[in-house]
């Protein structure tokens, strides 16, 4: 994976350079896995830093290993997409280990931001989805389907660090075990079928074995774990998963520990709303638009990622409407995060509040959220104290820039107690008590 995180630094291997003789010269490792392991690299000559993925000595002379890396970067290559890790370069080290390179990102992981934080705000969520879902809608058209989005799988780049303005930008890593499809995305996912390809896709030379579950257990769609052939439709039941965490915490069959059981639920267990798990408020539609995208059939989820995000593109900018404001697009946080200081101390507020469900209770849920999603989506490069900080101002301002008239508040009184006694010397006499 093409991280970069302060505790995963770590020498290579053996304390030599794994990259001897390649362009690339090794620094320190970042990971390890089953097929090899992952490393930060320095480009010789331009002194450009990079991430290196390197097969396992031991695996170097299997092909269907080599088939692999080079179905991923072929299939990365072919991406076009700000939402996507980018791959520069493929090659073989001198000892025969094939290796992948990709771009270097400084940030973490959505599963380490979720592990931190717990649930996120409604708004941040549909922000970071629907980057997730641009950056699937890419792949797609070229006819691949990446088979494996979880938290894990999703990159949150530092603020500043991928987009100028300080926005945070997510990024799909890992597509290993990508499924490249005959002929474009198999009919079905609408909205991906019939786009053209910059180039053709080989498949790999060595293909999964028939009935073998490829991907994660906690994030296989239906198909996968009925280990049926996929198309795009899959994906959008990972991200349909992805969206449920973000917002309650954790998946629908958290419950559940065994690998088989979890399945199970995939295929058999219809999943509560994100609503009625959530500790925040969830709008009624968001709760549709994930279980549509949780459905077991996939026919009857979202026909594509373009349009799932189209519908929480709608649910964003009724938010946004909701609180005073519909300016939000698919990097709406890039504003957010580009907004003058004040701005931001106000929407942090916001959000904290929000994904502590401070606003909970007490009325409609829908109108319990409003003000804290309007904050989110109001705050925009206007200046510092512009229509964001204004937004978000303390319920304890408003109070005091509208004060209560004091005589009247005493005549509404006096008022409401009369008729209060009258009702009840009625209802006295009428018992016979008085």
């Amino acid at each position: 994976m093409a991280r970069l995180t302060s505790g995963s630094a770590g020498p290579p291997r053996g304390g030599g350079d794994e990259l001897e003789g390649t362009p690339y010269r090794a620094l320190r490792r970042l990971g390890r896995g089953g097929m090899g392991e992952v490393i930060e690299a320095e480009h010789r000559a331009l002194r450009k830093r990079v991430v290196v993925k390197l097969v396992r000595r031991a695996l170097a002379g299997d092909p269907r290993f080599a088939d692999r890396l080079r179905v991923e970067a072929q299939a990365l290559a072919a991406v076009s997409s700000p939402h996507v890790v980018a791959v520069l370069d493929l090659g073989r080290t001198p000892a025969g280990r094939p290796y992948l390179v990709m771009e270097r990102l400084e940030g973490g992981t959505l599963g380490e931001e979720v592990a931190r934080r717990g649930a996120l705000p409604v708004a941040e969520a549909l922000d970071l989805v629907r980057q997730v879902l641009a950056g699937l809608a890419a792949a797609h058209r070229v006819g691949l389907v990446h088979r494996d989005v979880k938290l894990d799988n999703v990159f949150l780049c530092a603020p500043g660090s991928a987009a100028p303005g300080g926005g945070r930008v997510v990024k799909l890593l890992d597509f290993g075990v990508a499924k490249v499809l005959d002929g474009g995305v198999e009919a079905g996912a609408a909205g991906a079928a019939g786009a053209e390809r910059p180039f053709p896709l080989a498949g790999p030379a060595y293909p999964t074995e028939a009935g073998l579950l490829v991907g994660t257990p906690r994030t296989a769609s239906p198909e996968q774990a009925r280990c049926q052939p996929v198309d795009a439709r899959a994906d959008v039941y990972a991200v349909g998963l992805l969206m449920y965490t973000l917002l309650v915490g954790h998946g629908p069959f958290a419950h559940l520990d065994d690998a088989l059981e979890v399945l199970r639920a995939h295929v058999l267990e219809a999943p509560a709303a994100p609503s009625r798990r959530a500790a925040q408020p969830i709008p009624p539609a968001l709760d549709r638009a994930v279980l549509r995208a949780l459905a077991k059939r996939p026919e009857e989820r979202f026909q594509s990622a373009e349009a799932f995000a189209e519908e929480l593109g709608r649910i964003a900018a009724e938010l946004g409407e909701a609180g005073g404001s519909a300016r939000v697009g698919v990097a709406g946080v890039a504003g957010v995060a580009g907004t003058g200081g004040a701005e931001r101390a106000a929407l942090s507020a916001a959000a904290e509040r929000a994904s502590k469900g401070a606003m909970a209770g007490g009325g409609e849920a829908g109108a319990a959220w409003t003000p804290e999603i309007g904050a989110w989506f109001e705050a925009m490069p206007d200046g510092t104290g512009g229509a964001g900080a204004r937004a978000c101002a303390a319920p304890g301002e408003a109070e005091r820039a509208a004060p209560v008239d004091a005589r009247l508040f005493a005549a509404l009184t006096a008022a409401s107690t009369v008729v209060f006694s009258l009702i009840a010397a009625l209802l006295l006499r009428g018992l016979g008590v008085w």
